[in-house]
């Protein structure tokens, strides 16, 4: 696949030289034996776009995202192939089409109009098929983690306790900052969770970042 897609590049117009139309930023087998899937330099961009918007951030999303930015959207964007191969592997169903439009309805409505919305597809070259794409995995991959990790058993009150004294407020009786403290120990398993299933998959896949994108690149 990826050197279907090196010679479908070669077959664009040619451009003026020294000129680079497009960046291959990582190749991902999953598994490992698996044909290499490329992901170029523009779907990133995309896709960290769409996720900022999608995370309320909807003046960054427009702005330019430097390497930083790249780096960390590039590691979602993996992660989130990686759970979606997951998902299809256990043959989880996808998610209803009402389902996807209404997550549409919301990523639209982070926008003040519906011009600025329409505006930001033109300028992300984005058609709403697209994004709709994009976002039936976002959904579709929340809730496979979901049916993961949220069913993990009851918080102890031990537990309560320990996180409380590890925070200086040993002995707090009060329902509501208990309640507080329950619920983010909760969150804290949760996080351990997705950590160990990345680790899982990542071990199952060969993932290769690349140029300036790759670990250290552009360092020291």
């Amino acid at each position: 696949m990826l050197a279907a897609l090196l010679a479908a590049i070669a077959l664009v117009t040619p451009a003026p030289p020294g000129r680079v139309i497009e960046e291959v930023v990582a190749v991902v087998r999953n598994p490992a034996s698996a044909p290499a899937r490329a992901v170029t330099l523009t779907k990133l961009t995309e896709e960290a776009r769409v996720a900022l918007v999608s995370r309320g951030a909807t003046a960054a999303a427009s702005g330019p995202l430097d390497r930083e930015a790249l780096r960390a959207a590039l590691d979602w964007l993996l992660d989130q192939m990686l759970l979606a191969d997951d998902a299809a592997r256990l043959r989880i169903d996808d998610v209803p089409h009402e389902d996807v439009l209404a997550e549409l309805r919301r990523f639209a409505a982070r926008f003040p109009t519906q011009a600025e919305y329409q505006r930001f597809l033109a300028a992300s070259e984005l058609t709403e098929d697209e994004l709709l794409v994009t976002l039936a995995r976002t959904v579709r991959v929340q809730r496979y983690l979901e049916s993961r990790v949220g069913r993990a058993a009851r918080v102890e009150d031990a537990e309560v306790d320990r996180w409380l004294s590890d925070r200086g407020a040993a002995g707090v009786a009060a329902a509501p900052v208990r309640d507080a403290a329950r619920a983010e120990v909760a969150a804290e398993r949760a996080r351990a969770q997705v950590r160990e299933l990345m680790a899982e998959l990542r071990a199952r896949a060969d993932v290769r970042i690349l140029g300036a994108l790759r670990p250290g690149a552009g360092e020291g």
